[in-house]
């Protein structure tokens, strides 16, 4: 139940973090550079888990795809909240 709360916590903030520097980007055009720049580390963060995560999964003694289903999450996350942050305005 906690870690149910604790996800959704997470969830909610990372929205909202996002969102929050997507509408910011669509009125100061260096920030909407920062958000492509930005969406292609997590990207690239997401790739370099998939090879790497069963060594960190290892590693911190969590279950397998471990990192790897928290990179997708901090990369989908991301990508909706910048969207809804850029047409909402």
């Amino acid at each position: 139940m906690f870690k149910m709360a604790r996800f959704a916590t997470l969830i909610g903030l990372g929205l909202a973090i996002s969102s929050f520097i997507g509408l910011m980007a669509r009125h100061f055009p260096p920030l909407s550079i920062g958000l492509w720049i930005l969406t292609l580390i997590l990207l690239v963060l997401m790739l370099m888990s998939y090879f790497a995560g069963p060594l960190l999964d290892h590693h911190f003694g969590w279950n397998e795809d471990t990192s790897f289903g928290i990179a997708i999450a901090l990369f989908l996350i991301f990508t909706i909240g910048g969207l809804i942050g850029w047409l909402v305005s």
